[in-house]
């Protein structure tokens, strides 16, 4: 039996056991009862702080997804940066996640495969990739205001950017010679170089 530890704690012990298994087993294939042998702890102490998998779900992809979109939103980005250097930001910040958890990439195929089938996590995803896009897309749109960048559909080029990340995630996973920094940049500069004003 676990000795008590603060509910944060606890909280803590749960998701890391449940991305672990996660990624091991797939989404579907996960129990709580696997969860739960995972973080060395009762049933009822998985069932304490989380009612379902759906639960976990959430709270992972918030912790995950939500972290690093209010990371954007709380003012870590400079006001008069231009909006190639936020967007590089943008960027470093994914990739600094994908370099400090070698298994984030493969949890994000996981958690995306799971809103495939389910409409309930369906949800969730949707509504963290609807944060990342608007944000990308105001952080264009400021660079057409201030000259920075052509007129254009901003919500399409950010769609676009948010594609190149699920895309990396997926070769991450399927190929170990990616180099995840140089390919986005690579990108990245080759979008924003076509989007500059002239």
């Amino acid at each position: 039996m676990a000795k008590h530890q603060p509910e944060e704690v606890r909280r803590r012990q749960i998701l890391d056991a449940a991305k672990r298994c996660f990624i091991r087993q797939g989404l579907d294939a996960t129990t709580m009862r696997d969860i739960a042998r995972d973080a060395q702890l009762s049933l009822g102490g998985i069932y304490f702080h989380f009612s379902a998998k759906a639960d976990i779900f959430k709270a992972i992809c918030d912790e995950t997804y939500g972290a690093v979109l209010t990371k954007w939103r709380s003012g870590g980005l400079e006001p008069l940066e231009s909006a190639r250097v936020r967007i590089g930001r943008i960027a470093d910040a994914n990739l600094a996640l994908l370099e400090s958890d070698p298994d984030h990439f493969r949890l994000a195929l996981v958690l995306n495969g799971a809103a495939v089938v389910d409409d309930g996590m369906k949800s969730v995803k949707r509504e963290h990739h609807t944060g990342y896009v608007g944000f990308i897309a105001s952080v264009l749109e400021m660079g057409v205001t201030r000259g920075e960048l052509r007129p254009h559909d901003a919500r399409a080029v950010a769609e676009g950017i948010v594609a190149i990340f699920d895309g990396l995630y997926l070769r991450c996973a399927i190929d170990a010679d990616v180099h995840p920094r140089t390919t986005v940049f690579a990108a990245l500069d080759l979008l924003l170089d076509a989007l500059e004003s002239r």
